[in-house]
């Protein structure tokens, strides 16, 4: 089973492009994970609160479910993604093999 579900904020406006009868829209999902150490979650010393790290996962959005992203969000709103991971692998114009990997997006509810 290949399925993922995220829920975070949008770090930068939503990318759209359009390819004949393909429709993309590329977002970056930002989510928030607790630290941990030793087993443990840090804490920040001074507030007693959790320490979080960011993550960054690459959304791709095909054609009509993009399209109310592309409408009505923008950086810093919140979105939750069902989809599934997708690797891809090219070569540059060095020659050299790159690797990527992305999100597809399967379902998009505003939050």
């Amino acid at each position: 089973m290949n399925t993922v579900n995220l829920v975070g904020r949008i770090a930068k406006d939503p990318i759209a492009r359009d390819f004949r009868d393909t429709r993309i829209t590329e977002v970056i999902l930002v989510t928030e994970r607790p630290r941990i150490r030793d087993g443990k979650v840090e804490k920040d010393p001074e507030t007693g609160y959790p320490v979080k790290d960011a993550e960054f996962h690459k959304i791709t959005i095909f054609n009509g479910l993009g399209m109310g992203v592309r409408g009505h969000k923008k950086k810093g709103d919140l979105l939750a993604i069902t989809g599934r991971i997708h690797y891809s692998r090219w070569t540059d114009n060095e020659g050299q093999t790159r690797y990527g990997c992305e999100i597809i997006a399967e379902d998009v509810e505003f939050l």
